[in-house]
């Protein structure tokens, strides 16, 4: 029998780490400690124990001391943006996609093969599986007529760039890692190896840009979608999702919530600071656009962490795990502000 590794039982060095004064998101000064001694018990790649802190003015939660920016590489190490996607393999799967990609190429423009049209019909008119695949798309808005330009701000794998770029759209993605950012390229995806600097010098430039789980990695967030917003074209939309410390997860996994994931994680949103945080950075017109629950997917995580387990070490849920998360999916508001993600999406005024 294997055992797995402990990365925390070795601390981060002390020249490594810097202290945060005030709240990243607000500024405040005011708070309470969360929770103490958080590990990477997600990946186990990671060393040290740390510290989570609740603002007392917008009530984001933050690490301090966090890794410094030039030692946080170190976290990152055997990250799972390192890999391809694997491909539908089962029968079932198989046809699943063919009617996803039916509703994707009616409701999308996109030209994704093999696909069935059935699916505008059979996918677009159940909504559970609906939300899934608008998620897929991060609810692009229609093609403009003159054409029209996507940036995402790591990127990953590029899988959501080489599906807005089947769709019509002009795409790019930035990605710190040099290793996803192969494996995007590989499916003939622009990319650029680094973060928003290296736009610093374009203004207006894109349609929508898209931040699928990078604002709670970054340490200045508002300075980050401040950036975004100079690079939005008027009228252009931002799309974002990220975990929520205010969903039941946090609450009912502590330190084994799989949303944690310290130290890389740097900040985790509410609804509150998120909006907040959009709206000092020049955002209006915010909404949530209907989205499939997570609560289901990050409780089997959450309960393998728990267990000792590396988390995609899933066991199946106990009974009372599916009937709480059935019952709270049917209780969260339309916005999911108790829900595990918080998914948004902004725009620039026009």
């Amino acid at each position: 029998m294997s055992t797995l590794p402990e990365p925390w039982r070795d601390d981060w060095p002390l020249a490594d780490r810097e202290s945060v004064s005030a709240c990243p998101v607000c500024s405040g000064s005011a708070r309470t400690q969360l929770l103490d001694g958080v590990v990477d018990n997600t990946f186990r790649t990671s060393p040290g124990r740390w510290t989570l802190w609740s603002c007392a003015d917008c009530q984001s939660a933050y690490l301090d001391p966090r890794p410094s920016a030039a030692s946080i590489h170190r976290a990152y190490r055997q990250y799972y943006t390192h890999q391809a996607p694997p491909p539908a393999a089962s029968p079932l799967r198989r046809l699943h996609r063919r009617l996803a990609n039916g509703y994707l190429n009616r409701r999308y423009g996109a030209r994704e093969q093999p696909f069935s049209r059935l699916g505008e019909a059979l996918i677009g008119g159940v909504p559970y599986l609906r939300r899934f695949e608008d998620r897929a798309c991060r609810h692009l808005p229609p093609l403009p007529s003159g054409g029209g330009a996507v940036l995402d701000v790591g990127c990953g794998d590029g899988a959501f760039l080489a599906l807005a770029q089947r769709s019509g759209w002009q795409v790019l993605g930035l990605e710190p890692d040099a290793q996803a950012a192969a494996v995007a390229q590989q499916q003939g995806v622009p990319v650029r190896v680094g973060g928003l600097e290296a736009l610093a010098d374009r203004h207006a430039a894109f349609d929508v840009i898209t931040l699928a789980h990078v604002i709670e990695h970054v340490a200045d967030p508002v300075a980050t979608l401040r950036a975004c917003h100079r690079l939005l074209k008027p009228g252009g939309q931002l799309w974002l999702e990220t975990p929520n410390a205010a969903g039941q997860g946090l609450r009912a996994f502590g330190h084994h919530w799989r949303g944690l994931e310290a130290p890389r994680h740097l900040v985790l949103f509410t609804p509150q600071s998120l909006q907040r945080a959009l709206a000092d950075a020049g955002f209006e017109r915010l909404h949530h656009p209907p989205s499939p629950s997570v609560r289901r997917w990050m409780a089997e995580r959450s309960l393998a962490i728990q267990q000792g387990r590396l988390p995609d070490d899933t066991r199946g849920l106990p009974w009372r795990w599916r009937l709480r998360c059935w019952v709270d999916d049917l209780l969260d508001g339309p916005g999911r502000a108790r829900g595990e993600f918080l998914t948004v999406v902004a725009h620039k005024q026009a």
